[in-house]
């Protein structure tokens, strides 16, 4: 029997990046989830317990460099078949160019663009040519095209900035035969998305990881919906 496909899920600790260990864990793959303190990630153990040996969970924070640069170092002697970039943050409430601080928009750039791209640079070499499958949490408020109202600006910025990261980057590992993916989730029911929001995080999870399935192999550089569907930059 062939051995499992291995995903790592950064950022898994809740919300859409729990649902997607489970769902990774749901079609047979062994997980390598990070959280910033695992030691308080009761969901993600609980999951471990119901899947022993498949499971394994990781501390990275993506706002310290040294976890960071470090955390594909750690796994060097892995093989990995996909990657999804999930860590995040939602920015100051007002959301504003106007009221933001220099610090504020340090830090969410920093954690929603600058970080997922340095974690991945490290990543992609780790992935397996022709079939591996980098991807992004990215929103489909990042893209350009797409801003018709500039509602959450800032957030905005910060996903336009990982999309526009990720492009360079793609520069950087199309050679190698992996897949480079920015995914939009949905409008997600979690702590960020709020109670009102129409996707489930079962529902959300269960497109994302869908989508990672099937974009094995392509090859290429895509901005998709959590239901496939090919979003202007």
């Amino acid at each position: 029997m062939a051995d499992p496909s291995v995903a790592v899920v950064v950022g898994a600790n809740r919300g859409i990046g729990l649902g997607v260990v489970t769902e990774f864990l749901h079609r047979g793959w062994s997980v390598i989830a990070t959280a910033r303190r695992p030691d308080t990630a009761t969901k993600l153990k609980s999951l471990a317990a119901a899947n022993p040996g498949r499971l394994e969970i990781v501390g990275l924070d993506l706002t310290n460099t040294g976890q960071v640069d470090g955390f594909a170092t750690a796994l060097a002697a892995r093989k990995l078949d996909a990657v999804l970039i999930n860590g995040g943050t939602a920015g100051p409430d007002h959301m504003s160019a106007s009221q933001a601080t220099e610090a504020e928009i340090g830090s969410l750039m920093f954690t929603n663009a600058v970080a997922p791209i340095r974690l991945a640079r490290g990543l992609a070499g780790l992935l397996r040519e022709k079939t591996g499958v980098l991807a992004f949490t990215s929103s489909i408020m990042g893209s350009v095209a797409l801003n018709t109202d500039g509602y959450h600006e800032l957030y905005r910025a910060s996903k336009a900035a990982l999309n526009s990261l990720s492009r360079g980057l793609w520069t950087e590992v199309k050679g190698t035969g992996i897949t480079l993916l920015n995914l939009h989730p949905g409008w997600v029911r979690t702590d960020m998305g709020g109670p009102s929001a129409p996707v489930s995080v079962e529902e959300s999870a269960r497109g994302l990881v869908g989508v990672i399935e099937r974009e094995r192999g392509k090859r290429h550089h895509a901005f998709l919906s959590f239901q496939g569907d090919e979003l202007a930059w």
